[in-house]
C-alpha cells in the first residue's frame, strides 16, 4: 500500500498537478492571467467554476461620454470641444497589429509636430461610432461620424480591458467577454459593432487620441 501512495504522490508531482488544497480562488485567478483554461484544467483539474467566476469579472458595462462636437483643425486633427479630446482624422490603415505593437506605435507616432499620442478608451472611441452608415471624410460610407474619415470602415482597439466593462449592447446584440486582463473591446466601424479580442491577436488597427 504504501508503495502505491509514494508512486501516485511521484505522479503527481511529477505531471504538475497541484494539490486540490492549493487550487483557491486566488491562484486559479492568477493563472487566469497567464495560462489557458485547458492550461489551468490540467494543474488544477476541479478548477472549472474558479475559473468561471475569475473571468466574469462582475456585470460591469460602459457609460457613454457626452456627445461630442467636433471641430476639424485643417492640420490631420480634430478636436472634441465637450470631451477634451484631440483625434488624428483618420485611423492607421496600413497596418494590422496586435494590442502590445498598437500601444507602441500611438506613444511614439507623431501628426505634423504633435505628439504624445495613446490608444483610445471604449468610452472614448464610441463617440467616433455613428448612429447609421453615413459619407465621411473619404468620400465613402461607414459607421463613423461625417468628420473622419476611415474609407468603408476599419476594426480599431481600445483600452478597455474585460476586467474594466464585462459586457456592452450594441445595435446587434448583447456580448459577453469573460477573458479577463487577456482580452480588450473593439469598435468595427464598417459593420457599426463593438465587439472583444484577445490581446495577441495581429489582426486590427490604431486610431490615434490625446487628452488637451
Amino acid at each position: 500500500m504504501r508503495i502505491i501512495f509514494f508512486a501516485f504522490t511521484f505522479f503527481l508531482f511529477c505531471s504538475g498537478v497541484i494539490r486540490a488544497e492549493e487550487c483557491d480562488k486566488e491562484r486559479v485567478c492568477a493563472m487566469t492571467k497567464k495560462m489557458s483554461p485547458f492550461s489551468i484544467l490540467d494543474k488544477c483539474p476541479s478548477a472549472g467554476p474558479l475559473i468561471v467566476q475569475c473571468k466574469q469579472g462582475g456585470n460591469k458595462t460602459f457609460e457613454k461620454l457626452p456627445e461630442p462636437k467636433f471641430v476639424d483643425n485643417g492640420d490631420g486633427t480634430i478636436t472634441d470641444t465637450v470631451n477634451k479630446l484631440l483625434w488624428a482624422k483618420s485611423g492607421v490603415k496600413e497596418k494590422r497589429v496586435n494590442f502590445k505593437d498598437a500601444k507602441k506605435h500611438a506613444a511614439s507616432a507623431t501628426i505634423g509636430e504633435i505628439s504624445g499620442w495613446r490608444l483610445p478608451t471604449l468610452p472614448e472611441l464610441a463617440t467616433l461610432l455613428g448612429n447609421q452608415r453615413v459619407l465621411n471624410a473619404s468620400g465613402k460610407k461607414a459607421w463613423v461620424k461625417s468628420e473622419f474619415d476611415d474609407g468603408r470602415g476599419q476594426h480599431y482597439w481600445t483600452t478597455t480591458k474585460c476586467t474594466e466593462v464585462s459586457y456592452i449592447e450594441d445595435r446587434y446584440q448583447k456580448k459577453i467577454c469573460q477573458e479577463g486582463e487577456s482580452a480588450v473591446w473593439l469598435i468595427h466601424f464598417n459593420v457599426g459593432a463593438i465587439f472583444w479580442q484577445f490581446l495577441n491577436k495581429p489582426l486590427f488597427h490604431i486610431w490615434l487620441v490625446k487628452s488637451l
